[in-house]
């Protein structure tokens, strides 16, 4: 599913490189990724989905290589092949929850919501249990509630790779455990591949394989 091999990559400004000799994920396979604040753990999310271009070296998922595509077609890939889950949401202040997590969907097919759309987030809202919620603006969440509906955005659209920036960072161990089990629980309906930053060990046991960034990474620079 995913392969990267020698990424470098640099921040304007910065004169230290972040690189990755290499990384790689199975299909199917679900990886905790782990290491201490700053260490590059979203900066490695951000590559694999093409938010971010590297400097150098090859990034491929799902067969394509992503670093050699013009930005709408890496935006197109994203929508189309990963749900992401990121740390600070992103949620639109001026639309409902439901309208957020059916954006990637309505950004995909040009504003077309069939049934089966609508059907997936009550699904996922029930599950995640923010069904009430659903005709609110972000503004009337809680920070736990925001990152559910984060969560249900990134699932919505069954995608087979799943990149999660700290999806439990705002929610007591209850609910962490209830997202998590989610998460696996649909990864493992769809056999998508997973990556999911997270700073709680007790959570480490739940997923295939847990790999620190800091043994994955070499730092360069002037």
């Amino acid at each position: 599913m995913i392969f990267c091999r020698k990424l470098e990559f640099r921040y304007p400004g910065e004169s230290v490189a972040l690189s990755f000799p290499e990384f790689s994920v199975e299909a199917g396979e679900t990886v905790a990724l782990i290491g201490p604040s700053g260490c590059g753990k979203t900066t490695l999310l951000n590559l694999i989905s093409g938010i971010l271009v590297p400097d150098e070296g090859v990034i491929e998922v799902g067969g394509e290589q992503i670093q050699s595509l013009e930005l709408a077609a890496r935006q197109s890939f994203r929508l189309r092949n990963i749900g992401l889950v990121p740390q600070n949401f992103e949620l639109l202040d001026y639309l409902t929850v439901r309208e957020n997590i059916l954006l990637p969907l309505r950004l995909l097919d040009r504003g077309r919501i069939e049934k089966a759309h609508e059907n997936r987030v009550e699904e996922l809202a029930e599950k995640t249990g923010i069904s009430p919620l659903l005709n609110k603006l972000p503004s009337r969440l809680s920070q736990g509630e925001r990152q559910r509906a984060a969560l249900c955005r990134g699932l919505v659209g069954k995608p087979p790779l799943i990149l999660a920036d700290e999806p439990t960072g705002n929610l007591d161990t209850d609910n962490q455990d209830r997202i998590v089990s989610l998460l696996l629980e649909e990864a493992g309906a769809l056999k998508s591949s997973v990556i999911m930053i997270t700073h709680e060990p007790s959570l480490y046991g739940r997923f295939d394989r847990v790999e620190n960034v800091m043994s994955l990474r070499m730092e360069g620079g002037e």
